[in-house]
């Protein structure tokens, strides 16, 4: 029987609270990481938080922001996938990752600013070049310059793909690599269409577009609303699980490994029930 709006609204309240609860265990996490290279990488994690706590706030008004919280969500699933591929990836990715945000900086620095005195162009690009001159004297900008480019501006951290970033994970093989390929392909690419501006990515979420669905039934659409938002929090919870399942290779986080593993049982239960399947891993 297909689930009522009220109880739907209910498991939504319960995905909110479980995905609140490990982004909390994430917190505790962060200052436990005693590894030196992944303490280097950490931000992504802290950054996930913030990222989330975002989620959260929209996840109070589904019917309102549905596209906006897909855009999110991807933004939290890069993150902690960056975070998961950077700490298990060879040394010259990870090295890139590292350096990466100096290359930027060095090309940022040479880059025109809002406030600029346009009477003074010429100076500006002058004190611009010089700048630029300073930093490459610099022995870590020089190195992430040789790695990237000292001409090309705009260049990815990687040249790995989404998917080719997963597929790591998966041949890492410590990880339920499953929940990555699952968020992926269930938002990915919707957010991108949301993020980017096209028509599709506008209407994300309210089925326009889909004949077997009539957005004009507002209690069907708030139902499909809040179990599209349910699942959003109940898959991105479960890839914070994996984040401290990696971690605990080299921290001592047991004690919280064991509350998040607890909540993702739940949590997957819930899942399976809010989409009416039953458990076949």
């Amino acid at each position: 029987m297909p689930h009522s709006l009220e109880n739907l609204k209910q498991y939504h309240n319960e995905a909110t609270q479980f995905f609140g609860s490990e982004l909390m265990l994430l917190k505790e996490t962060v200052p436990k990481i005693t590894d030196e290279k992944l303490q280097k990488i950490a931000t992504l994690l802290i950054s996930c938080g913030q990222t989330g706590a975002a989620l959260l706030q929209l996840a109070n008004q589904t019917e309102h922001f549905t596209s906006e919280s897909v855009m999110l969500a991807r933004a939290f699933i890069e993150k902690i996938t960056n975070f998961c591929y950077v700490a298990i990836c060879d040394d010259r990715e990870y090295q890139a990752f590292i350096l990466h945000p100096i290359y930027k900086h060095y090309h940022n620095s040479g880059s025109p600013k809002f406030g600029d005195d346009l009477g003074l162009i010429e100076e500006n690009i002058l004190q611009r070049k010089e700048k630029q001159e300073q930093l490459k004297k610099i022995p870590i900008v020089q190195e992430a310059l040789e790695m990237f480019s000292e001409t090309k501006a705009n260049l990815n951290w990687t040249k790995k793909s989404m998917n080719q970033r997963i597929d790591a994970i998966e041949k890492w093989g410590k990880l339920l690599d499953v929940f990555f390929s699952i968020s992926k392909f269930q938002y990915y690419s919707d957010a991108s269409e949301a993020l980017h501006g096209s028509l599709y990515g506008c209407t994300y979420g309210i089925g326009v577009f889909d004949p077997d669905f009539d957005h004009t039934q507002e209690v069907e659409l708030d139902k499909k609303l809040y179990k599209e938002s349910t699942c959003v929090l109940l898959h991105l919870g479960m890839l914070i699980h994996e984040s401290f399942t990696l971690l605990s290779y080299s921290c001592d986080i047991k004690t919280i490994w064991d509350s998040s593993y607890k909540n993702r049982g739940r949590a997957l239960n819930l899942l399976l029930h809010v989409l009416e399947r039953k458990l076949t891993l």
